[in-house]
């Protein structure tokens, strides 16, 4: 797990890693970490990811840690190497006050 300094660290760093975000479509539409993917469920989470290489830098988060590390398991299940929580999840981003996309999205991808 990284704390969420490590994460925006890593996240403004030149090898820019994978975003997701393991939270539901409702708390993602209201905000979410800059740059991040939404996946919902595991076999969105295989599209998404499927077109990277399995040495890419993958970051997870959720509100809580609950979905995010169910979503890293799936992750280095399917040959992933570099997979990383936040810690706190989403809750512990906001209180540590970095960075959140706010605009409201309307429709999914």
């Amino acid at each position: 797990m990284l704390s969420p300094e490590e994460f925006y660290v890593s996240m403004k760093s030149a090898n820019v890693p994978l975003i997701i975000d393991a939270r539901t479509w409702k708390e993602y539409r209201k905000d979410r970490i800059p740059g991040a993917r939404l996946t919902e469920s595991s076999t969105i989470l295989r599209s998404v990811v499927d077109s990277f290489d399995v040495d890419q830098a993958i970051f997870v988060y959720c509100d809580d840690n609950q979905r995010s590390t169910t979503a890293c398991s799936f992750l280095r299940e399917w040959g992933y190497n570099n997979v990383y929580e936040l810690a706190g999840g989403m809750i512990a981003w906001k209180l540590a006050s970095y960075e959140v996309d706010k605009e409201k999205i309307m429709k999914r991808d």
